[in-house]
């Protein structure tokens, strides 16, 4: 019989503080790292993501009111 816990399933400390909101000013103490650290890209933001870049590269160089 496998005796396996969940929490030895992840990588990190499932208990560890986790901050429901990251502001600028919390750079001090990691909160920013750890955010970044741990942030996952879905599938669905990798579409935004590259549907902001082309328009956001598209006008560049050309004046318009649509970006």
């Amino acid at each position: 019989m496998d005796n396996t816990i969940i929490r030895d399933l992840f990588a990190k400390d499932i208990n560890r503080s986790i901050n429901g909101v990251v502001k600028v000013q919390d750079s001090k103490d990691g909160s920013i790292r750890q955010e970044l650290d741990e942030y996952v890209v879905t599938r669905e933001l990798q579409r935004h993501f590259a549907t902001f870049f082309k328009a956001y590269g598209d006008a560049i160089n050309v004046r318009t009111d649509k970006i």
